[in-house]
């Protein structure tokens, strides 16, 4: 291998952000992210009525959903669901995964939502857990997480087709 090889391929690797990239767990962060929503939820949340998780939304652009809306409601509904209570992720599960979540229709009593906000370099995450009849919020949680290009790949919109009616 030459140099100028290694040196393209090391500048190459340092404009596309592969030495300076923090990592982020992403599960990691979600999971204790579900753990901190459950002990501020205190004895107010119980094990019997459906929590339905669904995708958290872009501050920025609300009506354009992205993976990684769903994939940290999908994380933190999965810790909740590991921890003995009762999820719907259907709006949240992978396309592959949906079949799984094809359960009756019930009125869910709680409801996992929320925001993010990227901003240059961190992506800003509101959590929310509320009672669905009266719209209280029961638990809320807020952290950041370095915008890495993981993250910055997952909070690309899914592209969306309009059609304009004819004049």
């Amino acid at each position: 291998m030459s140099n100028f090889e290694i040196v393209t391929g090391a500048i190459s690797a340092a404009t596309q952000g592969i030495f300076s990239d923090p990592k982020v767990n992403l599960r990691e962060k979600n999971y204790a992210a579900a753990d901190y929503l459950l002990q501020q939820s205190g004895n107010y949340l119980n094990r019997i009525g459906v929590i339905v998780a669904k995708p958290l939304v872009e501050s920025d652009n609300p009506a354009a959903p992205s993976p990684l809306g769903r994939r940290i409601s999908a994380d933190v509904g999965a810790r909740l669901a590991e921890l003995g209570y009762n999820l719907n992720l259907k709006e949240v599960a992978a396309p592959a995964d949906k079949v799984l979540y094809q359960t009756p229709e019930v009125v869910p009593e709680f409801v996992l939502s929320g925001s993010y906000l990227k901003k240059k370099d961190k992506i800003e995450v509101y959590l929310r857990l509320f009672e669905n009849a009266s719209q209280k919020i029961i638990s809320s949680f807020n952290y950041t997480m370095p915008y890495d290009s993981e993250l910055r790949k997952f909070s690309e919109a899914d592209t969306q087709i309009f059609r304009v009616p004819p004049q």
